[in-house]
């Protein structure tokens, strides 16, 4: 039976504690969480929040690396030293509060900074020796540039090194599933969402112009069997209005319904 799961910030100004009760009391199995130190002075420490959405029987699916500074990966300076010690951080917090899958970006934005190169490479290496040693997996993510994911999945071999699967991404970079196809074969993880194919507004699958029926055979054709997790979340754009009109209860129920419509078996 399919499990389903939510990003924990979905879009509502509410205490993480708030947040984690609400996902579960909607009917999720599960629960992806920010693993940053951003949003210390609201949510508080991140490493207490596993254990919070266990309370409420959500198991954690995975936590998602800050992505700011994605581009200091492939930086042989301080800021690339820094950027992996972070990571390094993010992988042993994971490890102590027994989350599985670290979700990481390859990099950020159209334009990045630096190449792709054997600096990012040996990074990631290091990264991967630590990881696999405390029994963690590496999620890379699909993002706006496909070439560094293919440059670090033709250079790293690991089945420890896996690729999240991003549906809102890959249909505003390819238009369809291009990133699904060339890397099924080391999926582990998912961000489901959808968009108008202009821009990643990560709607409630069946809100933009996604196949989600589609989607499901690729999945199924894939093999992949892990919790169907959604990335979607009321616009953070200051439409107030919208978010007031629909309660936070009503929105996690809406997004449930939306993604077992797809993918439940008939």
């Amino acid at each position: 039976m399919a499990q389903y799961g939510i990003f924990a910030w979905f879009g509502y100004q509410l205490p993480i504690d708030t947040r984690l009760r609400l996902i579960s009391e909607a009917g999720f199995d599960c629960v992806m969480l920010w693993w940053g130190d951003e949003f210390y002075n609201t949510d508080g420490e991140k490493t207490k929040h596993p254990d919070m959405a266990r309370k409420y029987g959500l198991c954690v699916a995975n936590a998602h690396a800050p992505y700011q500074y994605a581009n200091y990966l492939w930086d042989d300076g301080i800021n690339g030293e820094a950027y992996e010690k972070m990571l390094l951080e993010c992988i042993r917090t994971c490890a102590f509060c027994e989350i599985p899958i670290l979700v990481i970006h390859p990099a950020e934005g159209h334009f990045p900074r630096f190449p792709a190169g054997n600096t990012g490479i040996q990074r990631l290496l290091r990264l991967l020796d630590e990881a696999t040693r405390l029994g963690i997996r590496l999620a890379l993510e699909n993002v706006e540039r496909p070439d560094y994911l293919e440059y670090v999945f033709c250079s790293i071999c690991s089945e420890n090194l896996g690729f999240c699967y991003d549906s809102g991404h890959d249909f505003l970079v390819s238009g369809g599933f291009s990133m699904l196809e060339k890397y099924a074969g080391r999926l582990l993880t998912l961000h489901l969402h959808d968009n108008d194919g202009k821009e990643d507004q990560h709607l409630v699958p069946g809100e933009g112009r996604i196949n989600w029926e589609d989607l499901r055979l690729r999945l199924n054709m894939a093999g992949f069997s892990g919790p169907l997790t959604l990335e979607c979340f009321v616009p953070w754009d200051g439409d107030i209005e919208k978010i007031r009109r629909e309660s936070p209860e009503e929105y996690l129920g809406r997004a449930l319904k939306a993604v077992k419509k797809f993918f439940e078996v008939k």
